[in-house]
């Protein structure tokens, strides 16, 4: 064995050491474990060893990159081999402002004509044309602006595509950026020129379509666009020509127009008005403009007639906010549908009560009397006289919309918890499981409500439909809880589906109910006695010399009235009988006219002593 450190001489592949007894094949390859023994030098012992490793199949897997066993790698600043080539880099995108002009920055353009440098742009751009507005040079830059995206995006991408006489290339910078402007006198009096050009006498009409390109203006910058030269543009026609009645900003690049709400104020008899090709986003952006007794408009040309896949929709909905508009978008509109009234006409007076058929009056009083004294007694088992056999009822409840009185006494637990609302239920069985059916189910259901005690005098009562098949019977009013500590009051709405009977008589089919609190109008007026009922005749109240005796016998109808009107006025049975009988047996009309002689002072004590 030689000494260590020794180099070996004269060595031959099949030699081995003389303790080394391994046999030796052309056939086995060689593996070694031991780290750092080739350092990528050496890496067959012999050029056989290296053919027969390559014949015997190795693939490649992927690591070398896809070069193959042959080729070299990308070697990196690092040294490291193998690494993967740099992508090239990405390429520039124009991405458009929410301005509508752009600045073109041309670096060292100074040095080039002003003709020159356009003929170049030109050239690339063909056969596309722009103007170049406010063109200037600002130390070595030419700088100008253009109002046009396409042109904008265009110039973006000429960035060193275009090569100079002088053989560089022009680099080309575009930003979205719309010049500084200063209002001054002069300026004001260059806008004044610039429309008076523009002004028709005649037809009291001004056209400012591109009023920016008027060649007038080309060494300023005046975009209507911008809202401090357009209120500026309006103090000018306001003080020069009040009684426009036409006025057109037709390709101004208008966006906001949320500021010439001034128009309904400085040019009020502005009739017609052009707003076309412009970049008007929302028709909810002329709001503003409602105020003005607008008979033409147009608005092609801006995204928002885009938006309406429906011209009729797109008309009607312009109408809403126009109604005086006769012509749209350079079209006549068919009349419109309305009433032949004055603007000044006034609506009639609000009634308590609507009857369709004069004839229903005494059903409907008898039938509210009647079902509210039950209602509001200590058991409500008796109404099952009231409702048909397959009777149904369905209950709604919600608090009021930015209701913030939170009180235990305003919650509506009672009722929330048993509400059909069916924007809330969705579960096709919780609807059907809220629906009553049948009026055992209707009455025990009715019965688990709070006790209560309505205000007769405040209901507003509807009759829309009297046949002699249905009636169709709707109210609303409030109620107070009388089983509920503080006595809370709740506003309510009835519907009533009232059919006839085989006795002769009228049953309930179909009874819906909603419940919410009372707002605070509804809770101050409620149980007042200065409600305000329809006109009805004055009774003289009553003398004081003893009456001749009660009749001894009334029917159901007339005792109910004569119970609730001696709970409702605290007046006694003698007296009850007497105001109803001045009244024809009408409770409300009653009830009323008790309110109006007790605010008088007209009745004596002596009708209370029971």
């Amino acid at each position: 064995m030689p000494k260590r450190g020794g180099r070996l001489r004269n060595w031959k592949p099949n030699e081995h050491f003389e303790h080394d007894d391994r046999s030796h094949s052309n056939n086995t390859r060689r593996v070694s474990f031991k780290p750092g023994t080739n350092h990528r030098k050496n890496k067959f012992r012999s050029w056989n060893d290296a053919s027969q490793i390559l014949l015997e199949g190795d693939i490649d897997m992927g690591a070398s990159g896809g070069q193959g066993p042959n080729k070299r790698g990308f070697r990196s600043r690092g040294g490291r081999l193998g690494s993967p080539a740099p992508r090239p880099a990405a390429r520039k995108k124009f991405i458009p402002g929410v301005l509508p002009w752009y600045q073109i920055v041309i670096p060292y353009g100074a040095k080039h004509e002003k003709d020159v440098i356009l003929r170049a742009l030109l050239s690339f751009l063909s056969p596309d044309v722009f103007i170049p507005h406010y063109y200037k040079i600002n130390g070595n830059a030419a700088v100008f602006f253009v109002d046009d995206v396409k042109i904008a995006e265009k110039l973006f991408y000429a960035d060193r595509k275009i090569v100079m006489t002088d053989g560089f290339k022009l680099v080309v910078i575009v930003r979205n950026s719309v010049p500084n402007v200063t209002i001054d006198a002069d300026m004001k009096q260059k806008m004044k020129l610039a429309m008076a050009k523009r002004y028709n006498a005649t037809t009291k009409a001004l056209d400012l379509t591109k009023f920016h390109a008027d060649p007038d203006l080309s060494d300023i910058f005046c975009a209507l666009f911008r809202p401090v030269i357009m209120l500026a543009a309006i103090d000018i026609i306001a003080e020069n020509i009040p009684d426009l009645e036409a006025l057109n900003l037709n390709d101004n690049k208008l966006h906001g127009i949320e500021h010439l709400k001034i128009l309904c104020t400085k040019l009020k008899n502005l009739k017609i008005l052009y707003l076309g090709d412009n970049k008007i986003m929302f028709l909810g952006s002329l709001d503003p403009l409602k105020p003005l007794p607008l008979v033409e408009l147009y608005l092609k040309g801006n995204p928002l007639v885009k938006r309406f896949n429906d011209h009729d929709i797109y008309v009607s909905d312009v109408r809403k906010k126009f109604p005086k508009l006769v012509r749209l978008d350079g079209v006549d509109l068919p009349p419109a549908i309305g009433f032949d009234v004055s603007d000044e006409v006034t609506l009639p007076s609000n009634r308590q009560w609507f009857l369709v058929d004069q004839a229903g009056q005494n059903l409907v009083r008898d039938f509210v009397t009647q079902y509210f004294a039950i209602y509001d007694s200590d058991s409500r088992q008796p109404l099952l006289e009231a409702y048909e056999e397959t009777a149904m009822f369905s209950m709604a409840a919600t608090y009021p919309t930015g209701d913030m009185r939170n009180a235990p006494e305003n919650k509506l637990n009672a009722y929330i918890s048993k509400s059909r609302n069916i924007m809330r239920i969705t579960e096709r069985e919780s609807r059907r499981r809220y629906l009553k059916i049948g009026k055992l189910q209707v009455v025990s259901f009715l019965s688990d409500l709070p006790k209560t005690k309505h205000d007769l005098l405040g209901f507003a009562v509807d009759l829309p439909v009297f046949t002699p098949g249905m009636i169709v019977l709707t109210m609303n009013g409030v109620f107070k809880e009388t089983n509920v500590s503080g006595n809370p009051t709740r506003s309510f709405h009835r519907t009533f589906v009232i059919i006839p009977n085989s006795n002769g008589g009228f049953s309930i089919t179909n009874d819906m109910m909603f419940v919410t609190n009372t707002t605070r109008e509804q809770e101050a007026k409620a149980f007042s006695a200065g409600t305000e009922q329809p006109a009805a005749p004055v009774v003289q109240a009553p003398a004081v010399a003893p009456q001749p005796a009660l009749q001894p016998l009334y029917d159901d109808n007339q005792r109910m009235m004569l119970n609730m009107l001696g709970q409702q006025t605290g007046m006694n049975e003698h007296w009850s009988v007497n105001c109803l009988q001045e009244t024809g047996w009408d409770y409300q009309r009653a009830l009323f006219i008790f309110n109006q002689l007790q605010s008088e002072g007209k009745i004596p004590p002596e009708a209370f002593v029971k």
